[in-house]
């Protein structure tokens, strides 16, 4: 490092309040304020440090009482209840409105949720563990003025610092996600062909495997048996978007993070898909799917799989490969409206470092665009015309859905 050149400027903090006292002269926010004192929340955030600051997130009294909660609300709850909604708009640390621009940037909220374990990021205890427990996210961003929290506005940017930390005004409330990105597709009930044509597909596929092998082997093993030889035969349709399972569940991540572009059924109609049915006949027609009797080993997949991996996968099944170490390690994929920008994703790379060498890195393979406010994506060099984003982050726990009124086709890629 190079020598140090004049005199050290001491950061000098403006704020002669703590959070507390903020809180306090807001009689726009009595709510909160009630919840706040009712909660043990200081001292959680005195256990995590002495000298430890925090950004509190602060929906005023009428965006509480829009959302049906009122300081009678606040009375009824328990102190861990009332910790538990404190918690959730408040994250460690000291986040200056300087810091916020265009893009979201993640901040892990002070509350966790247990049934969750997210790759292991920052944690140090115990040693060893290969996963954090999930933390419920805000993704911060300012647009025209307003505060942004999960791409969406939560009224005109408000901040105060304060001495132990900082507060923002909410005109609107953060609601707090409490399903899967597959749980949110099925209650929505637009995505029904999205969703039951890659759960019947794989059902099909197992079907398929069972059929070939049963005169090669002798006798029709249970799909139990044949996933014992061939656990990782075909991934299954719940993965990246469900809490996983599986041998190591105890021990490992159990759900992943990422953004999800999802056909609506008219989408599907569009192509020419008039029922899910239609989808699976297109399947078996196109689709190569068999056991291979000379290597012993299942082969081959459906068209669908190429369609669903760049809606749901970023097309990662065309990804770059390092011949020793397979793909990259995972990119942050997660994106909210605001970040659906061409400047930012279309040169992003979706997979790089781990053990893979630079080389390998898989860059994006989606184009963004703007048409005045509409937000459009195509799969790059793909004969297709930009598709619309009809509708943006529905927020999930592991990541927002943007809804798409038709399918990305790659290039050469024909629906009949």
């Amino acid at each position: 490092m190079p020598e140090l050149v004049g005199e050290e400027v001491p950061y000098k903090n403006e704020a002669s309040q703590d959070v507390t006292q903020l809180l306090t002269k807001h009689n726009e926010a009595k709510v909160f304020l009630a919840a706040w004192q009712k909660s043990n929340i200081v001292a959680l955030i005195k256990a995590a440090g002495v000298n430890t600051k925090v950004t509190v997130l602060v929906p005023t009294d009428n965006a509480l009482k829009q959302a049906g909660i009122t300081l009678e609300t606040i009375q009824k709850m328990t102190t861990e209840e009332a910790a538990d909604f404190i918690q959730f708009y408040s994250f460690l640390g000291d986040l200056n409105q300087i810091k916020l621009g265009k893009y979201s940037l993640m901040v892990r909220s002070m509350l966790k949720n247990q049934n969750y374990r997210v790759p292991f990021y920052d944690n140090t205890e115990p040693v060893g563990r290969r996963y954090d427990i999930y933390a419920y996210r805000h993704y911060l961003a300012v647009k025209d003025g307003d505060l942004l929290v999960n791409g969406k506005s939560k009224g005109k940017l408000a901040y105060e610092p304060a001495t132990n930390g900082a507060i923002y005004m909410l005109e609107k409330v953060i609601e707090k996600p409490t399903m899967t990105i597959l749980e949110a597709l099925i209650a929505d009930g637009r995505f029904t062909f999205f969703v039951e044509s890659q759960r019947l597909s794989e059902e099909m596929f197992y079907e398929k495997m069972l059929d070939d092998i049963e005169p090669l082997w002798g006798y029709r093993m249970s799909k139990e048996e044949f996933l014992s030889y061939y656990p990782e035969a075909r991934a299954p349709y719940q993965r990246g978007w469900d809490v996983g399972d599986g041998p190591s569940y105890n021990e490992a991540p159990n759900l992943t993070l990422t953004a999800t572009f999802a056909p609506t059924d008219d989408a599907f109609r569009k192509a020419g898909f008039n029922s899910v049915a239609d989808i699976l006949a297109f399947n078996a027609k196109r689709g190569d799917v068999r056991y291979d009797d000379m290597y012993f080993e299942p082969r081959g997949a459906y068209p669908t799989d190429t369609l669903f991996s760049f809606h749901r996968n970023w097309g990662r099944v065309f990804a770059t490969k390092d011949p020793s170490y397979g793909i990259a390690l995972s990119n942050n994929t997660v994106f909210y409206s605001n970040d659906l920008d061409p400047t930012l994703l279309n040169d992003y790379y979706v997979n790089i470092g781990g053990n893979s060498q630079v080389q390998y890195a898989y860059k994006m393979p989606l184009a963004f665009a703007k048409n005045g406010n509409q937000i459009q994506m195509k799969i790059k060099e793909a004969e297709q015309a930009p598709i619309n984003i009809i509708e943006t982050d529905i927020n999930t726990v592991n990541g927002p859905i943007h809804v798409v009124d038709n399918l990305l086709l790659p290039k050469g890629f024909k629906l009949k």
